[in-house]
């Protein structure tokens, strides 16, 4: 027998069970019980299903660095993907497996517990959606990839090959309607949060739409709707859209599935590696492109807005922009923010140090207010939302465009995401408005871009978005580019020197920016899991 296993199969046969960021039950120590002192009562299984919990996400802000929108500042940070290189060495696919096999273990197991059928539809729904869940991101990211839907035994191990993305997919589907069918409207307060019907819906519907299933798509975010459990926070806009990014928000309708954190137990140090300009870390740097996404006030892209001025750039603009991007002149925690590259503006601009602002802005969306920086709240207890309503909207709004062009669904679904911040409505009714859409695919850009300012920074869906509308190799190859400034010259110490700068004038900042051909749609094959298993092939291209 060999010595070593490939990593999948390590996790696949792994007995125990990770750690969990779900604390709504209490635990034994899984990893140390056997079958015969485990499997026996319907607690058994619910502890089971929730330490599948811990595969959810909580630090993926950081793949806006993957797409056009944003670069990291704190620079030993950016990994190779940010850089355009793909290297199968840096891929992994091993810790995937384990909630899989938790998963599998779990359907195996609940057959034999003593319960009602209730119970046991709704431990068996949990484990559908994680398993449909983790799936998903994998064939998103790899293709082809081994599915597996038992626990294995050693022998198995010989026997595995990649499947073909198409057959992943439908099992994946497959799965999120078994969760759909068996899960609950919501739980009471003592499960909660807990993955719910709406969430696999909501799940359902990315995955469709990520493959362009457009009426999969259009029915489940429809089928979010017509729950009538969620909504958006601040829908009739009074103003306090910024707090949705707080942690005031938590437990809000708008949060569809999250991760409940707790400090000092739970937390995710969001602001102080996100940015934390006070000390002039940069953390995620918004670049121009991001910022000239925003329309202005009346609905028009700047580049044909008559109100846009790009001397005061932040002026008249979606009021998103200013939740999303802290620019110069800003207070944020008694500081007031200055990026101009001068010694003595202070330590919170450009060139400052190796982790200063790249481009000239700083990231805002998660900088609450409340939070001391001189304390542990750093930290933050902010919880991660996996799924909002507004993606369950934009989703709709996408889906029912490709299939019913300028639908009057369409219009009103990505409406209402623009209503929330006070931003007119887009129409097809009156051509001398800067909202006018007279074509499908001018709707379909202009949902396009409502995707990318209301999620901007948040969750990696640009790296994701790019690839499926096929504008990646457009929008990654193209220079990266931040604020404009103007040199002032002047004499220092009797000697010719830049003495000042301004800015929003002049030329652009220029950074490397990324790289991306064809095949990147699909991330490499871990190479490591190929050494160890001559039956894996890799994607082409790598």
């Amino acid at each position: 027998m060999k010595t070593k296993f490939l990593h999948i199969a390590t996790a696949l046969l792994f007995v125990g069970f990770t750690s969990s960021c779900s604390d709504f039950l209490d635990r034994y120590p899984l990893d140390e019980l056997s079958d015969s002192s485990f499997w026996k009562t319907e607690n058994d299984a619910m502890m089971a299903v929730t330490d599948i919990y811990g595969c959810l996400p909580t630090w993926d802000q950081d793949e806006d660095i993957n797409s056009d929108n944003a670069v990291h500042g704190i620079k030993w940070a950016a990994g190779n993907i940010s850089k355009g290189v793909y290297d199968p060495m840096d891929q992994s696919w091993a810790g995937s497996y384990t909630p899989i096999r938790q998963c599998n273990l779990v359907l195996e197991k609940v057959k034999d517990i003593e319960m009602s059928d209730e119970s046991r539809k709704k431990i068996e729904g949990q484990a559908y959606f994680f398993r449909a869940f983790v799936y998903f991101n994998l064939i998103r990211s790899f293709g082809d990839v081994p599915y597996i839907d038992k626990p294995l035994n050693l022998t198995d191990v010989e026997d595995i090959t990649r499947t073909p993305r198409e057959e992943v997919y439908a099992k994946v589907m497959a799965d999120f309607d078994k969760a759909i069918e068996y899960l609950p409207e919501e739980w009471d307060a003592a499960n909660t949060p807990r993955v719910t019907k709406g969430a696999a819906l909501a799940m359902k519907a990315r995955a469709a739409l990520y493959y362009n299933n457009w009426q999969v798509a259009a029915d489940a975010s429809k089928a979010v709707m017509d729950l009538g459990k969620y909504e958006l926070y601040d829908a009739g806009n009074t103003g306090k859209y910024q707090e949705l990014f707080w942690e005031k928000s938590d437990g809000c309708d708008e949060n569809i599935l999250y991760v409940q954190f707790n400090y000092p137990d739970k937390t995710h140090y969001l602001i102080g590696w996100e940015c934390f300009p006070t000390l002039g870390w940069g953390g995620m740097n918004p670049t121009q492109s991001l910022v000239d996404a925003f329309e202005d006030k009346d609905g028009a892209p700047i580049s044909k807005s008559t109100i846009y001025n790009e001397k005061d750039p932040f002026k008249n603009r979606d009021p998103r922009l200013e939740v999303n991007v802290l620019h110069d002149g800003e207070e944020m925690y008694g500081v007031t923010i200055k990026v101009k590259p001068l010694k003595s503006s202070g330590k919170t601009g450009i060139e400052q140090h190796g982790d200063a602002t790249a481009t000239g802005y700083y990231q805002q969306k998660w900088l609450d207010p409340s939070i001391d920086p001189q304390s542990e709240g750093w930290n933050m207890g902010k919880d991660w939302v996996v799924i909002r309503y507004a993606e369950v909207l934009l989703t709709y709004a996408e889906a029912m465009n490709e299939l019913h062009p300028l639908s009057a669904e369409s219009f009103d679904a990505v409406n209402q995401v623009r209503r929330r911040v006070g931003m007119p409505d887009l129409q097809n009714t009156d051509p001398s408005k800067p909202t006018y859409c007279a074509t499908q695919d001018e709707l379909r850009k202009r949902i396009q871009n409502e995707w990318r300012v209301e999620f901007a920074l948040e969750g990696g869906k640009r790296m994701w978005d790019i690839r499926r509308w096929g504008i990646a190799k457009e929008v990654l190859n193209a220079p990266f580019l931040g604020l404009k400034m103007k040199p002032v010259e002047g004499v220092v110490d009797g000697k010719p020197a830049i003495v000042d700068y301004i800015l929003y004038e002049g030329e652009n900042i220029k950074l490397a920016g990324s790289h991306y051909e064809d095949h990147n749609y699909l991330l490499p094959v871990p190479q490591t899991e190929i050494d160890l298993n001559p039956k894996l092939t890799q994607n082409p291209g790598y």
